[in-house]
């Protein structure tokens, strides 16, 4: 059940990143909607299954994407692998330490990606000015992420009780 959902919000938020990404944008910001099943899956599956979904998420971003072609691959697997020994546990008492682990898994690959292709876009070398977007860009996505994952839980509790009758 767990792949199905995976898969389903995969296509739903690639798709919508690339019909309608820039109505996501609130001035130079824009709404990660990659980085939500990217999340989902290393949540989930907290071992080399949430790193390999995420490097599969991350080549579809690829391949969708027009910049250079294994940049969104290497942001996200990097990413999980690096953050995934960070997770918290699921049943803390607060949902505080599971947002700041979210907000840095969304922006440490928003960095990576952003960096990689600053370095052969010809633009330069990414700089400090752009570090207040990519945070607000990864809390934002963080906060959608949480939301996302509350409404998916509460689905798909229900379904999966009524399978096993």
């Amino acid at each position: 059940m767990r792949h199905f959902c995976l898969v389903l919000l995969t296509y739903l938020a690639l798709a919508a990143h690339v019909a309608c990404g820039s109505a996501f944008v609130v001035g130079e910001c824009r709404l990660p909607l990659m980085w939500l099943p990217v999340l989902l899956a290393v949540t989930w599956f907290a071992d080399a299954r949430g790193i390999a979904w995420a490097a599969m998420i991350g080549l579809l971003a690829d391949g969708l994407s027009s910049g250079r072609f294994g940049q969104e691959m290497l942001a996200t697997s990097l990413a999980a692998a690096l953050l995934l020994p960070l997770l918290p546990e699921p049943r803390s008492r607060s949902a505080l330490p599971m947002l700041v682990w979210q907000f840095a898994l969304i922006g440490s690959g928003l960095l990576v990606s952003h960096g990689y292709g600053s370095l052969f876009d010809g633009n330069g070398p990414l700089l400090l000015s752009a570090l207040p977007q990519l945070s607000l860009e990864a809390f934002a996505g963080a906060i959608v992420f949480s939301m996302t994952s509350r409404l998916i839980e509460a689905i798909s509790k229900p379904v999966a009780q009524a399978a096993r009758l």
